[in-house]
Order: structure tokens, then sequence, then C-alpha cells
């Protein structure tokens, strides 16, 4: 396991972790597959390497999350959830051991189930979550809201994320289906967070700024969700920087997004 006295060595080990964690839930994956036991504690170790390094607060880990799928897409989904979920459960100021059991919530919600989203129903009928829950005596209230996030992560995730047969919508086309749908399908709290966190410009999105430059998203500013801390990755005419700036647009009100764009848009 990964204690808060070894979170300053894990610093610049944000892709070391998630290779890592891919690699643990592909074998998880496996043994379900062979109808052999899971080791519910080696999910909860894989879950709290992730919130740890969540709870770094650089966000290095997050913004992983928007890059494209390489080869098994179900599990760059599913660890994408985990620490996305781990972001949203900070910010509403869980506790350690919630936010581990969140992760651990994440991880299984799509093993053994086939459906590529699920509702809050599937998510509380899925075995290996009961499992879990029954095994921790997790509370109700906790469950509910827990489950609730996963629901929206997954629709979200999954659709700012390509599949071989479509391509990947833009974050605020997503937001605003999450928001249309309401509380009909989704815990309307949840939407909220999602949208105070993760805003229309999410981390790692390639926006153009009214400059003409190209610049990637780095970190959301809270208070201002149209004015994120951006990296400029070209000039105007399209050249690559070798020195890159970073520039922090709440503090540049002459500088803003003009728009967004996806990778595929801007390496043609």
């Amino acid at each position: 396991m990964v204690w808060f006295s070894d979170i300053e060595k894990h610093k610049n080990d944000a892709q070391a972790v998630y290779d890592e964690a891919i690699v643990s839930l592909k074998e998880m994956q496996q043994k379900y597959v062979e109808k052999k036991e899971l080791d519910i504690q080696k999910a909860c170790s894989l879950a709290e390497g992730l919130v740890n390094n969540v709870l770094l607060g650089d966000d290095k880990i997050v913004a992983l999350t928007a890059d494209a799928y390489r080869q098994d897409w179900s599990c760059y989904h599913t660890v994408n959830i985990a620490i996305l979920a781990a972001s949203i459960g900070r910010h509403l100021e869980y506790p350690l051991d919630q936010l581990i059991n969140l992760g651990v919530f994440a991880l299984l919600h799509e093993i053994g189930y086939s459906a590529e989203t699920l509702d809050l129903q599937g998510l509380e009928k899925q075995g290996l979550i009961q499992q879990f829950i029954q095994a921790k005596q997790i509370k109700e209230s906790f469950i509910k809201e827990a489950l609730s996030i996963i629901a929206v992560l997954d629709v979200y995730e999954a659709f700012t994320h390509g599949r071989h047969y479509r391509e990947k919508f833009a974050a605020y086309e997503v937001l605003k289906s999450i928001i249309a749908a309401g509380e009909t399908v989704f815990n309307i709290k949840v939407v909220k967070e999602i949208i105070e966190i993760f805003s229309i410009y999410p981390l790692g999105s390639l926006v153009r700024l009214n400059t003409e430059e190209i610049a990637q998203v780095v970190k959301i500013n809270k208070d201002f969700p149209l004015r994120p801390q951006v990296v400029v990755l070209t000039d105007s005419r399209g050249k690559k920087l070798k020195e890159k700036n970073t520039i922090d647009l709440r503090q540049h009100f002459n500088i803003f997004i003009k728009e967004a764009f996806s990778d595929e848009e801007k390496s043609s």
C-alpha cells in the first residue's frame, strides 16, 4: 500500500502509477474471466494508490484521463473513472477511507457487467460491488452517493473518448447531454459537482486562444471555469514552441479561449 508518508516520493510518478493500475486491472479482469476468486484487498490497494496520487493536488494523474485509449479500452475507461471519482471525492472532502471505497466501487463496477454504461440500479445490483459492501459494512447513505458519482462518470468518461466505431465528443457536448437528462437519470448534486470540477475545458483539453496560439489545459480554476491555466504549445502560425509558456487566464483577461478541439483536429 501507499501511505501518506510515501506521497512525496510519488510526485513525479503519475504515469507510472497510472500504467501500473492498468496492468493490475487487466489481471483482475482475467481472473474473473477464468472464474478465479478476486482478491478484494488488491482492489483496495490499487484504489489507494490512485487516491493518494490524486491527493497530491497537482492534477497530473487526472490529466492523464484525457489521453486517448491504448489497446484495451475497457481498462483505461475503468481506471479513468476511478481517478475522476477520487477527484470528485476530494472536492466533496471525503475522508481517506471513503475515497478508497469510492475507488474500489469504480474499479469493480464493470467487471462482469456487459453494458457500456450503467445506471444507478444496475450498479446496485453489480455482484462484486455488493460483495465489497457487505464485507466492509459500508453505510447506505455513502453507497447511494458513491454509486451516483460512478453512474455519471461512466457516461462522461465514455463519450469524451473515442471507440473504434465512433469518434469522441467534446466535453461540453457531453456535459450538456448529462444536464439535459437531469434528475430522471442522474443525481443532480453529483452533476453540479462534475461541472464545477471538470469545467467545459477539462484537464488535457486542447484549445485555441484568441491570439491564435494552441494551448493545453493543465489546471482548472474552480471560480473561473472559462479561464483555466494553460500551457502554450504552438505560436500563432502553428509552429511548435521549444519553451512552453504557462498562462493563467484568470490573470490575463486580454487572453481568452476562442475554441476547443480534439487531438485529431490538431494533428490534421
